[in-house]
């Protein structure tokens, strides 16, 4: 009876894994965002103090609007340099909600900043936190309610270390990062290379085209690379007028088109909006995905405080 059990539980915790397969598309495990330009210190801590401010940035996504058990993700971070020092801290918290399984990692950040040229600066950046890792087992619906391998969800907490670079002045920048580099099972008893927590490499890049002195064109690319896994690209282009208001249009390539919207509403605060459709397969059953962000710059922090900012340089 013990072995039918395990076999059952097998079988659910096999849903459950092909349904983090199916939110991550491409089997990325790593949330994705449509405005990922905006919150890059959750793949990056090399990110963190690159910009003259205290910056607090949140973003709700909801993906595939109207199916059951679709994506839920919510990023909060926030970074700042150290007046009078070439260092960066910040910090990450993430949580992902797909179906039964719930995320959430939590990261400290550190970089430090080192002069290249007089128009190049490199960062490089470590982090460290806790991933918990969770199956609402108690929540599916089964044959025999009182089957008690069903009565407890199942838990996991594990450490996470990473590291990044982030080379930048007001041309370009272009980084490199591996956010987890600690790999892990989401669970002991069927763990296979298949439902391993994979390590993830992300590259990306951008240019700022001055078109004249209101308008700044700014293509860019994020590319994600996990072994297993066909590589994944996004490709955005944004305009920015005046360094208040700014726009664009993102391009996953065979997988999602989407456009976003932002700007400065009031004094430092700024909010953005995104929308992505589907181009697979999961285009005639959804609504859509809507991405919702919200940033404060504390410029009191900044140690010239008559410089101008460029919040939209990512």
């Amino acid at each position: 009876m013990k072995q039918i059990n395990n076999m059952r539980k097998g079988f659910y915790f096999v849903l459950i894994v092909m349904c983090i397969g199916i939110a991550k598309v491409n089997a990325q495990q790593e949330p994705m965002f449509t405005q990922y330009s905006f919150n890059s210190l959750t793949i990056n801590p090399a990110i963190a103090g690159t910009l003259p401010v205290l910056n607090v940035n949140s973003l709700t996504r909801l993906q595939w609007i109207g199916m059951d058990g679709a994506p839920k993700t919510f990023s909060l971070t926030s970074h700042s340099p150290i007046i009078g020092r070439k260092i960066g801290i910040g910090a990450t918290l993430v949580t992902d909600k797909v179906g039964p399984v719930n995320n959430t990692f939590f990261t400290l950040n550190y970089a430090y900043r080192l002069r290249v040229t007089d128009e190049l600066t490199l960062s490089m950046g470590i982090k460290g936190g806790i991933s918990s890792y969770s199956v609402g087992l108690t929540d599916l619906s089964v044959i025999n309610n009182e089957d008690p391998q069903f009565q407890n969800n199942d838990k996991k907490i594990s450490p996470n270390l990473g590291f990044g670079f982030y080379l930048y002045g007001d041309k370009f920048h272009v980084g490199f990062s591996a956010p987890k580099l600690i790999q892990t099972t989401v669970d002991d008893v069927y763990a296979t290379d298949e439902n391993q927590l994979k390590r993830h490499y992300f590259i990306f890049g951008g240019y700022n085209w001055q078109i004249n002195s209101d308008w700044v064109l700014k293509p860019g690319l994020l590319t994600k690379l996990v072994s297993g896994s066909p590589v994944s690209n996004d490709i955005t282009i944004q305009t920015t007028y005046i360094d208040r208001f700014g726009g664009g249009l993102m391009y996953r390539i065979g997988d999602a088109l989407g456009l976003f919207v932002n700007g400065i509403v009031y004094e430092e605060l700024s909010v953005g909006y995104g929308y992505e459709y589907s181009l697979n397969g999961l285009s005639g059953v959804n609504g859509g995905t809507h991405e919702i962000m919200l940033m404060y710059n504390f410029k009191a922090l900044t140690s010239d405080k008559k410089k101008k900012r460029k919040i939209f340089r990512f």
